[in-house]
């Protein structure tokens, strides 16, 4: 079998949103926080990624929020095909990742999800394109709220 030798990339660079937008179809705001949420477990957890990695999405299971899930596939190569990635139906935007034990909760707040979906609802491409922007390059926690568990 052919493994991929390098660890995944940490930062969310214009490949990297170019990959996502390929996979995906499209770029969205919430493919961005997916993407976000994988790139922070990596480097919080030091995983290499693809293998080493687990995550647990709990959110709404339809689009536009399951728009994440692809989001933190292409991030940190955890897939649902490798079954290393579950999905929950829930409310709001929680991923769960996992590395030997240790464990990375990010949560998406409240608020950040109510500033998307009202972008999303103005029908706007100009504003959708503009939170994307915001989101690519906003604060850590601003956007979620994070608590790390060590086993």
């Amino acid at each position: 079998m052919m493994r991929v030798e390098e660890p995944k990339a940490r930062k969310l660079e214009p490949g990297l949103m170019e990959r996502a937008i390929e996979f995906h179809g499209h770029g969205g705001p919430f493919m961005v926080v997916g993407l976000r949420m994988g790139l922070m477990a990596l480097e919080r957890l030091g995983a290499r990624g693809w293998f080493d990695i687990s995550c647990r999405a709990r959110l709404r299971w339809g689009p536009p929020d399951s728009c994440v899930v692809d989001g933190i596939q292409i991030s940190s190569g955890c897939t649902t095909g490798k079954h290393n990635m579950e999905v929950e139906e829930a409310e709001g935007i929680q991923a769960e990742f996992t590395v030997e034990g240790a464990r990375l909760v990010v949560r998406l707040r409240t608020d950040t999800l109510e500033r998307i979906r009202d972008a999303l609802a103005s029908g706007d491409e100009s504003v959708i394109r503009s939170l994307m922007s915001e989101l690519a390059e906003a604060p850590e926690g601003e956007m979620f709220e994070v608590t790390r568990v060590d086993a």
